[in-house]
């Protein structure tokens, strides 16, 4: 009777194999000029003509990577889960139907000698445990959901680190070669003086020494910038091969610097950075929602400590006698038990409690050190912007001398190499003074700016 009653609901099973080579051609097909990808842009606010895109600056990044990254897709398959337990919390424990029969060979004719029974079961739960049920699902459901912008805030802290780093790596590689160019000028000039009496041999092998430490340099930073690209592409969920047909765009120092001191330097607003960092967390609505998991489970097993009741209806025809039949049975908890697990849930309750304490303090002291660490980076470039100043007017001056026939080629090269190497630190400080405002929104996990721009 049970399975006539549940079959027209029957589910058939699906085999769904994990085949290695559609697996790799699924990510081979993942491609920034889908058209999929292109109506995703549209409703994100692009427009047609601006399609498809010429140059990818941080804020098209990271939509591609909305769009292909798999960690993306498997914590929304994650919080549909969720949502499947949400809607199944508050169904309660089946009902049961029983059919019993029999017939007696012996006994007086004139009664039946049939007989044949029908029960039903049902559960009656006490103390509101299903809406209990509901409203801890109700939280795992938005921890789920709550995990999920986590980690799409995860992924666009690791993006933008990956971009500033690409960047970094491309500007130190450019001024390396003009280093490298500048050393074999010095060299090639030294050898000549050397060849004809002019110079020792210490000056020119110490120049050497110097150019094949750059060489080694220049090696080393190909080699981070090729590893930089593989990690973008990973972030992307693309292949390599893709990203490379990716123009990415140019990043524009002074603007994201001038955009993140108008609230970095402004001491009014302070305490509300402070307080967006305290209120605004993801992974801090994560912790009050699992204590508000937490909760519900503590209700739950207060709540188990009232037994549900089971009513049994039936009627037996018992050999030409009709009867009803009423039964009621609960099982009796066990005492002791429900008296544990009412005490492990409010320690796990004050567990959830600490967490919610713990990331505030975090948030607190990484503020104040990100705060220092902004102050020290811009002392630094603005000791770098005057240093490099002193050496862009030295070399002016030097180039005017060498004009005039006061000194040769070689200190005129030599200034414009070390002129080089102070460029090279102060864009390096200027990068890591830019990469303080994102670690201040990666912290918040807010924009400093909504309207910023960081593209070329």
């Amino acid at each position: 009777m049970a399975f006539c009653l549940s079959g027209c609901n029957f589910i058939s099973y699906e085999t769904k194999p994990i085949a290695n080579q559609e697996v790799i051609e699924k990510i081979t097909a993942k491609d920034p000029e889908d058209p999929r990808f292109k109506e995703f842009l549209k409703i994100q606010g692009f427009k047609e003509d601006s399609l498809p895109i010429k140059e990818w600056g941080l804020n098209e990044l990271m939509l591609c990577a909305l769009f292909f990254n798999p960690r993306l897709e498997i914590a929304k398959k994650e919080w549909d889960v969720a949502k499947i337990q949400e809607m199944i919390a508050p169904i309660k424990a089946p009902s049961s139907v029983g059919f019993e029969s029999g017939r007696q060979t012996t006994g007086v004719k004139e009664n039946s000698r049939d007989a044949f029974g029908l029960s039903l079961t049902t559960l009656f739960e006490t103390a509101d445990k299903a809406k209990i049920r509901e409203e801890r699902a109700r939280n795992q459901s938005l921890i789920k959901r709550l995990e999920l912008r986590k980690l799409a805030w995860d992924i666009k802290t690791d993006l933008t680190l990956n971009y500033l780093r690409y960047h970094q790596l491309l500007l130190n590689l450019q001024i390396i070669r003009s280093e490298i160019k500048l050393q074999n000028e010095i060299l090639n000039m030294l050898k000549k003086r050397k060849s004809l009496g002019l110079s020792s041999s210490i000056d020119s092998n110490f120049n050497q020494i110097e150019l094949n430490k750059n060489i080694q340099k220049l090696n080393e930073e190909q080699y981070q910038l090729n590893e930089t690209k593989s990690k973008l592409a990973s972030i992307l969920g693309i292949s390599a091969e893709k990203l490379n047909t990716m123009k990415i765009a140019n990043i524009n120092m002074d603007q994201s610097i001038d955009i993140f001191s108008k609230t970095l330097d402004d001491e009014t607003k302070q305490q509300d950075v402070i307080n967006l960092g305290l209120f605004n967390r993801i992974d801090l609505r994560i912790a009050l929602a699992k204590y508000a998991v937490s909760e519900s489970q503590l209700k739950l097993n207060v709540a188990n400590q009232y037994p549900d009741i089971r009513f049994s209806p039936a009627y037996i025809f018992d050999y030409g006698s009709s009867k009803w039949l009423l039964g009621v049975t609960s099982l009796i908890p066990t005492v002791e038990k429900n008296k544990n697990l009412v005490e492990e849930a409010k320690k796990l309750r004050d567990i959830e409690s600490l967490q919610v304490e713990k990331i505030q303090t975090s948030i607190i002291n990484e503020l104040a050190k990100l705060r220092d660490n902004y102050i020290n980076a811009k002392d630094m470039v603005r000791k770098d912007t005057e240093d490099l100043s002193a050496a862009n007017e030295l070399e002016n001056s030097i180039e005017s001398k060498f004009n005039q026939g006061e000194i040769d080629r070689i200190e005129l090269t030599q200034q414009k190499l070390i002129t080089m190497q102070y460029k090279r630190r102060f864009y390096t400080n200027k990068i890591t003074l830019m990469k303080i405002g994102f670690d201040f929104e990666a912290l918040l996990q807010e924009p400093l700016n909504t309207n910023k721009n960081n593209e070329k």
